[in-house]
């Protein structure tokens, strides 16, 4: 959880997993956790009967299981669960509890197209890039973004596009990026473009929208250099190194070991593609 949690409670023999953050959690203190650290999440997570049957028989929480269940029954509204889970245990004290209130009464007052488009942000911050793609065309489908101003239509374009790149859109991400920019008129949505074009190497393109803006030569020194720091940064992640990994085995004619890290690192990306869309 990234936190020392002192947990007074019983602890789980099987934990609970938050399926849109793919996380587990052993106890009620935890779940308090989580919840505050998550609270724009909590309209999408589901506490149904599964969650119910865990905090009882997992738990022992035979009082707050029972008051969960009725809630839930009766279709009270999410603030209802979260403060009856929260006001179950000590970690949390009553003002920590009424913020928490108030931010859910905060996001429930949101315009629809609000709302969802938080849902498809915490979807991007998950890493389930599918997903929030989906939820952003929806909006976009929908008489929904009628109600966004400007540079909430802007940032819609914006992250939308950012999921796009994570999938290796390129070509739709330049594109969003650029009716990001034209909407919001925020330079890092321009600068996002000509990156996204650059990856595409859509040659044409980028001196299409040099011409068309007038881009400096100073501006375009600018942003390659940044392109450059971002690229050198990529080589050096993780993925970077695994591909690389390879390659020097195929150098060495390592061919047994080579295909046993091929079906390795293949069956980790399935898991992790796998997370990102079964939420």
């Amino acid at each position: 959880m990234g936190k020392l949690i002192r947990c007074t409670g019983d602890l789980a023999k099987v934990p609970y997993h938050f399926r849109l953050t793919q996380t587990n959690v052993y106890s009620i203190e935890e779940v308090c956790y989580y919840i505050s650290h998550n609270i724009y999440m909590m309209q999408e997570e589901v506490f149904d009967r599964e969650f119910v049957l865990w905090i009882r028989n997992e738990l022992g929480l035979k009082k707050t299981a029972d008051k969960l269940e009725g809630l839930i029954l009766d279709h009270h509204n999410l603030t209802d669960i979260v403060v009856t889970l929260c006001c179950s245990c000590d970690y949390y004290d009553e003002s920590e509890i009424n913020e928490l209130i108030k931010i859910m009464d905060e996001v429930a007052r949101l315009p629809k197209y609000a709302r969802r488009k938080k849902k498809g942000d915490n979807f991007l911050q998950c890493r389930s890039y599918e997903k929030a793609i989906e939820e952003y065309e929806k909006i976009f489908e929908s008489d929904e973004v009628l109600q966004a101003e400007e540079q909430a239509y802007g940032e819609l374009f914006h992250n939308m596009a950012v999921a796009y790149v994570h999938i290796g859109e390129f070509h739709k991400a330049a594109e969003l990026f650029l009716k990001a920019y034209e909407k919001n008129g925020i330079e890092e949505s321009l600068i996002q473009c000509v990156y996204a074009m650059r990856l595409g190497k859509e040659v044409g393109q980028f001196k299409k929208l040099v011409s068309d803006l007038e881009i400096s030569d100073e501006k375009q020194s600018e942003w390659e250099e940044g392109f450059q720091k971002e690229m050198e940064a990529s080589a050096a992640s993780d993925a970077a190194m695994q591909i690389e990994r390879l390659h020097e085995l195929v150098r060495r004619g390592d061919v047994e070991e080579y295909y046993e890290r091929v079906r390795r690192y293949i069956s980790t990306w399935k898991e992790e593609y796998r997370k990102q869309i079964q939420v």
